[in-house]
């Protein structure tokens, strides 16, 4: 044969070594470099770059959120609030006589309130800046590494590219081929693709190796982004032979071009989405409105008349009443609506949100690298709805406080606490969305469910295989499948040999694993075929003794690109059939042994018999027929299926040269690619991999089996075949050919096989993914899984994860014109449930909810899971999605999302949140662009149940955080109301700005704050969440329960002070009666000393007495429903202390308050004064707080009960009954 020109010389000079079996990539000849190629540097200046300009574009404006702070209502109230207690200080300075010393006390409010005002507004334009930023720093903190370190150059031509979840491709660069994740090509790479693989972005064929644009006469064949590559590509009729000549030169591997950088539209879907606010937010929102506007503005009205009313009737002279209108009708209205201005409510907010994210990030990591064991509550009875295990774990407080820190300075956005508000969105997630399987929900690879066998009758045997997922242990669940021995051995022995895990080494991996032999790069096989089955060859009893006797001689692959069921089978089943053979020399006895596995038509055309345990039997239409039943059985419970096969090679003439035996330790074993004859038209010739061409006998083409059918149903009869002629090899026949090729022989060789069996493979749920479903759905939290197959296979999937299957169970989100049959089941169509993603809208509003109650979708496209994300939000569902970090697909809906948790399908991506040294892998890198929008991603051995007792913390630390605030706004309104209510009684004010201050920043806070130490609540993954509408719809409510939980105090804090005041006061003796209107009834800008030492000490004692009252009270804050006996507040230690600190605190800031001048002793006063103020005031308000709490725990349990009837019915208007 001529040597090619260039015309028709392909990549595969560039390829390693036939089939991929040696890790190391082949450097091309000079006179090749001419093939239009990156080199990595080039790529990897390219990615940079549109990594930069997609940067660049999405820089985020925060001019608009320093304007809102800025403008904002309660921010010019404040503003004002400070420029009218300076205005106040001046007026004291020149109209007071003697000097009253609160005008000294009123410039130090006024410096605090603008240093709070300050402090406020840089917080809220920070926080506005960073949450505009926080995405596009997240991703800056992937790209600078890269910068600094560079990409790893190593080739791994052994990850698979045929896992769902892991959307990897072949690129040529640097005169080699290395395998890299989509967002890692760039614009002029050259993709490598076999047919069935998935196009990384918008790619065209490369019609020669000097290729820049399609030349003018020829098609130009383009792939869209995530398209399948099918022969039907190249749709001409007869096929262009040029094509088949350079696929079959190439091994079946094709070479387009990239016309774009996939990066950047990765990079636009992770920036380019907002998130919906969280339920914290929108209540915040709520309350916000009513407390800083509505409450704020008719406190200061109803205290404005009062002032101005009590100024109008008080009879002083015209002078007196200049002096009196600036406190009454300045500084009183000040004082009233101070305690509501958010001076330390935005500190608090972001105080709490930081301490949360840095507890939930550090139980996170303490997960991942955990090794114990989930445990149950031992307390829970078996019977009860018992919450989901958990790891008894010992946060390091260190590293939570530094997580936190890390937050207010180094600005961590590791986790995008912001853009997610990580604890409110777990916190109160509704739904949990699966958008893929493969390594994240299940195994990366099916499991062994069956094995069939053929017994001497030629009728099925079918064995049940049990493989445990968590032990990695795999046996037979049949006690009697001993007696099948004869018939398992061979298979056995196949399977132990036709692996590349190091098996027949000894090495037999504990753990669930795959192949790695690379016959995937040559065309799309089905995930079942890189299940490495070792496990079970050892189960029916080949040591590794056995194995050591064999040594491998070659590797056949053996593909039909043009098989007639090719053109026939949806994306979901696409697969090319195929066949791996492999020989192996027996060292004892010399001979050798081809052992094969792959699609079952083509081994069956390939076998002439079969093996039943004692003699080989014909394989027959009959027999065929049979094992053609049990595969469709299997694909419609979404099971995979690899048939195995056998044959002898005696060491004739043809065969001797080409099975000289090679040593066992030589370094690389050749492969071979052959096309089956089942893929060309009659006699048409294949091509080897040196060029040559190979005759194949003819033969009529098979019929499509319906096993390779989707849209059949169970009930529909398989089409009768003509009968076939098998392919029986040459070198069988008596007298066989001599002049063979190595090519031709292993054609020859494939054929004339004995059928071993059947294995029949499914994808299993991870370990705890099921009881973690059901434990979730006690909780209140839906589990969705969207699932691109049919609804059969769809169906038989979910019943593996635990979900219903029966009606109005599975809702499909393909479009009613597609090609896919529909709804299967007569009942789902009695149901009338919607058919396609844009007719959920409309049934939601005409018919029912029932898709907000379904958990599992089929026939799902990216785009109708992102729809479909967007219809949960709207119905006010907190959406969690968790998904494969290396599915490029999945960017846009975790961006979507409320949050997002990345689950990493492999195990080589176990390292790739560590610190790195030296160049970054491709794997990690790919993971992390495409995880970008997710708070932080688990590990592939991470148990699901770390999910759970997150969601558990963050619901724990949520729920603590809003009884924080509710806390402290309560105690802030009490204020405003003594205040209030001394101005309706004529009083002086019961508080001073500075002690209103001090309450405000020093008392409150750390009270307040200690709330978010409070131990988990057992029953908090029994809870129902509400969803994110409709909130505070029971305002009213809790605004009753304020008025009965706080009047107590209001009124014994204002009594307090009257009778303190009174008796103080000796300098004009009054009764208690007669102070209300008496005090200072000259002017209050003329007290005297001793007045205005009464004044103090009244104001000390009142606020020490209300300090006192807050401190019980807080305890009864603690939880929102538990009595004090059911949950002591003792249990949380924090609070203790600092409830003593704080009454302790007070003391001596009264002390510090009262020792310039001993002018009174506070033996003055009477004992009843301390009897009902310290002590029977206590234990009557704690009794008003259970009892009121009472009132709400019995709403709280009827809001339950009925969130518990919505979530578990499912019944719709045309649901049967």
């Amino acid at each position: 044969m001529p040597s090619p020109d260039h015309e028709v010389i392909e990549v595969h000079e560039l390829r390693t070594t036939a089939s991929y079996d040696v890790p190391l990539a082949a450097v091309a000849d000079e006179k090749y470099l001419a093939y239009h190629h990156l080199s990595g540097d080039e790529a990897q200046r390219r990615l940079l770059a549109a990594a930069d300009e997609v940067l660049a574009t999405h820089q985020g404006h925060t001019r608009d959120g320093a304007i809102s702070a800025i403008t904002k209502q309660s921010t010019v109230v404040t503003g004002a609030s400070a420029l009218g207690l300076i205005g106040f200080f001046i007026a004291a300075q020149l109209l007071s006589s003697p000097y009253q010393w609160r005008a000294t006390g009123v410039l130090v409010e006024a410096i605090i309130v603008l240093a709070s005002l300050l402090w406020n507004v840089w917080l809220q334009i920070r926080e506005a800046k960073f949450t505009v930023m926080e995405m596009s720093m997240r991703i800056r903190s992937i790209v600078e590494p890269l910068k600094k370190n560079g990409l790893s150059r190593k080739p791994d031509l052994k990850l698979p590219t045929s896992i769902g979840t892991v959307s990897l491709c072949r690129v040529v660069r640097d005169q080699t081929i290395v395998t890299l994740p989509f967002n890692l090509v760039v614009r002029d790479d050259i993709v490598q693709l076999a047919y069935g693989d998935t196009a990384p972005c918008r790619v065209r064929y490369v019609n020669s190796h000097f290729d820049t644009a399609p030349t003018a006469e020829g098609p130009e064949y383009v792939l869209e982004k995530g398209q399948v590559f099918r022969p039907s590509l190249f749709a001409s009729s007869p096929l262009d032979p040029t094509i088949m000549r350079r696929a079959a030169l190439n091994e079946g591997q094709f070479h387009f071009r990239a016309l774009e950088t996939p990066l950047r539209d990765t990079l636009s879907k992770a920036l380019g989405f907002k998130r919906p606010e969280t339920v914290v937010q929108r209540q915040f929102a709520v309350l916000a409105d009513y407390y800083f506007t509505r409450l704020m503005w008719g406190i200061l009205g109803v205290a404005f008349l009062v002032n101005a009313l009590r100024y109008g009737i008080r009879e002083t002279g015209e002078k007196a009443k200049l002096q009196q209108g600036v406190e009454y009708l300045l500084l009183m209205q000040i004082y009233v609506i101070l305690p509501l201005l958010p001076l330390v409510v935005p500190t608090l907010f972001m105080i709490i949100r930081s301490f949360g994210n840095a507890q939930i990030l550090s139980l996170f990591d303490a997960l991942q690298t955990s090794k114990t064991e989930f445990e149950d509550n031992e307390d829970i009875d078996e019977f009860d709805s018992a919450p989901p295990p958990t790891k008894d774990l010992v946060l390091d407080w260190a590293l939570v406080w530094k997580r936190f820190l890390d937050q207010f300075v180094q600005v961590d956005v590791s986790f995008l606490a912001r853009t997610t508000g990580l604890v409110a969105s777990l916190a109160s997630t509704t739904v949990i969305c699966a958008i893929d399987r493969e390594g994240t929900i299940s195994l990366p690879t099916p499991s062994v469910e069956q094995l069939l066998l053929l017994d001497t009758d030629g009728d099925p045997v079918v064995l049940d295989v049990l493989e445990d997922t968590s032990g990695h242990a795999i046996n037979f669940e049949d006690r009697d499948w001993q007696q099948y021995l004869p018939s398992l051995k061979p298979l056995g022995l196949n399977l132990l040999l036709n692996t590349d895990c190091g098996a027949h080494h000894g090495r037999i991996r504990p753990e669930h694993h795959r192949k790695s032999n690379g016959h995937h790069a040559h065309g799309r096989v089905r995930p079942g075929r890189q299940a490495c089955l070792c496990q079970l060859g050892r189960e029916i009893g080949f040591s590794v003794e056995a194995m050591r006797g064999f040594s491998l001689q070659k590797s056949i692959h053996c593909f039909a690109p043009h098989h007639p069921t090719v053109a026939k089978v949806p994306d979901y089943h696409f697969e090319i059939p195929s066949f791996l053979s492999q020989i192996f020399q027996e060292t004892a006895s010399q001979s050798f042994q081809l052992f094969s596995e792959g699609n079952v038509d083509l081994i069956m055309e390939s076998c002439s018999d079969y093996w039943n345990g004692k003699t080989l039997g014909v394989l027959d239409e009959a027999t065929e027929k049979k094992i053609t039943d049990f595969c469709q059985n299997a694909l419609i419970n979404d099971a995979q299926v690899v048939a195995f096969a056998y044959r002898p090679i005696e060491n004739t003439k043809p065969t001797a040269l080409f099975l000289k035996p090679r040593p066992v330790s030589a370094a690389a074993i050749e492969g071979l690619y052959i096309e089956h004859p089942g893929s060309r038209a009659l006699g048409s010739t294949t091509l080897s991999a040196s060029g040559s061409a190979a005759s194949l006998p003819p033969e009529e083409p098979p019929q499509p089996s319906s096993a390779s059918s989707t849209s059949s149903t169970p009930s529909e009869k398989l089409r009768p075949k003509p009968p076939k002629k098998r392919y029986l090899s040459n070198i069988d026949r008596v007298r066989p050919p001599v002049a063979l090729d190595e090519k031709q022989l292993c054609s020859e060789l494939v054929k004339g096989q004995t059928f071993l069996g059947i294995a029949s493979l499914a994808y299993q749920p991870k370990g705890n993914v099921v009881d973690f479903i059901e434990d979730l759905g006690i909780g209140g939290i839906r589990f969705v899984y969207f699932s691109s197959a049919p609804e059969r296979e769809s169906k038989a999937y979910a019943e593996r994860l635990g979900l219903e299957i029966d009606w109005n169970s599975c809702i499909l989100l393909s479009s009613a014109n597609g090609d896919t049959p529909g709804y299967l089941e007569e009942h789902d169509m009695k149901a009338r449930l919607p058919r396609g993603v844009d007719k959920i809208r409309d049934h939601l509003r005409d018919v029912d909810d029932v898709p907000l109650h379904v958990s599992l979708f089929a026939e799902c496209e990216p785009a109708s899971i992102i729809e479909m994300v967007r219809i949960f939000q709207e119905q006010g569902e907190v959406v969690c999605c968790i998904g494969s970090s290396l599915n490029e697909m999945n960017v846009e809906c975790f961006s979507l999302a409320d949050v997002s948790i990345a689950i990493d399908p492999l195990s080589a991506l176990k390292l790739r949140n560590y610190p790195l040294n030296g160049p970054i892998s491709p794997l990690s890198l790919g993971a992390a662009f495409a995880s970008s929008p997710c708070a932080f991603s688990l590990h592939s051995d991470t148990s699901i149940y770390s999910l759970s007792q997150i969601i558990r913390d963050a619901r724990t630390i949520s729920d603590s955080g809003r009884q924080a605030i509710a806390f402290y706004l309560a105690c802030q309104t009490s204020l405003s109301f003594i205040m209030i209510l001394a101005c309706c009684m004529l009083l002086p004010p019961v508080f001073a700005g500075y002690q209103l201050l001090w309450i405000m920043w020093i008392i409150l806070p750390p009270l307040t704050l200690s709330f978010l130490f409070s131990p988990n609540d057992p029953n908090v993954m029994t809870r129902m969440p509400a969803k994110n509408s409709e909130h505070l719809k029971d305002k009213w409510r809790f605004a009753a329960y304020f008025a009965a939980r706080f009047i107590g105090p209001i009124l014994v804090t204002v009594g307090v002070f009257a009778v303190t005041l009174a008796e103080f006061n000796d300098a004009t003796p009054f009764t208690t009666t007669d102070i209300f209107g008496g005090f200072g009834n000259s002017n209050w800008m003329h007290l005297t000393d001793r007045e205005q030492w009464a004044l103090l000490y009244a104001q000390n004692c009142a606020l020490f007495v209300w300090v006192l009252l807050m401190v019980f009270i807080s305890a009864t804050f603690l939880d929102r429903t538990a009595s004090l006996r059911k949950r002591p507040p003792y249990h949380n230690r924090i609070w203790a202390v600092t409830a003593v600190v704080t009454v302790a605190l007070q003391a001596i800031f009264m002390a510090v308050s009262l020792a310039p001048a001993r002018v009174y002793s506070l033996s003055v006063l009477s004992w009843w004064v301390y009897v009902v103020a310290l002590a029977a005031a206590p234990v009557i308000i704690v009794a008003a707080q259970e009892v009121v709490k009472v009132h709400d725990r019995r709403e709280w349990e009827k809001f339950q009960k009925r969130s518990k009837l919505e979530f578990n019915t499912k019944l719709g208007m045309h649901s049967p009954l």
